[in-house]
């Protein structure tokens, strides 16, 4: 996939996209909070690829995507349509270091910041389940960004970039507590 055809598949999930809570409810200000959050980061994306930065495009585009996957599985936003597939081989062998050094940095942030962040609600609390999945996605994808990391880079950063946007999701909607070094979370 080309970085065009994601961020034109981001475009049409966001237009598919609802909060699924009630406007004016206590909740419904985070919701869109994360909505501009995505449409921030969708359009950093876009910013990068025109400036031919396709490695700081392919990190936005897939973080944007996973704060939506996150909303959406987590119940706070509706519709959103297709899956989201990162964009590959838009990073030419050029920026092969900047891709490396993006792609360590983002291994080492990810895991910190899962380090650093502990589920919110009470261990009785039905929300419980959902923080816990929150952490489990995040972990997921910085084990698999880390084993990627020796066979395609492209795919590691795209793994670890989708995984903190969906643990920054969760601390943005109150799920996921952060219990040090806030300098790692996008709040």
């Amino acid at each position: 996939m080309t970085m065009k055809a994601a961020l034109e598949a981001l475009d049409r999930c966001l237009a598919g996209a609802g909060s699924a809570l009630a406007e004016g409810s206590l909740l419904s200000p985070s919701v869109d909070d994360c909505f501009a959050m995505v449409r921030a980061y969708r359009a950093d994306a876009a910013t990068f690829a025109d400036r031919s930065d396709p490695v700081n495009a392919l990190a936005s585009v897939t973080y944007a995507a996973g704060w939506l996957d996150a909303l959406i599985a987590l119940g706070f936003v509706t519709g959103g349509g297709e899956a989201l597939r990162p964009p590959g081989g838009i990073v030419p062998p050029e920026r092969a270091s900047q891709l490396e050094e993006k792609t360590g940095r983002y291994a080492a942030m990810l895991v910190g910041a899962v380090a650093a962040a502990r589920p919110a609600p009470d261990p009785a609390s039905p929300a419980r389940e959902a923080a816990d999945a929150v952490l489990r996605v995040a972990v997921c994808c910085s084990r698999l960004g880390q084993v990627w990391t020796g066979r395609d880079r492209e795919t590691a950063l795209a793994l670890l970039s989708y995984g903190y946007g969906w643990l920054d999701a969760g601390v943005r909607v109150g799920l996921v507590a952060i219990v040090r070094d806030r300098s790692l979370f996008a709040v």
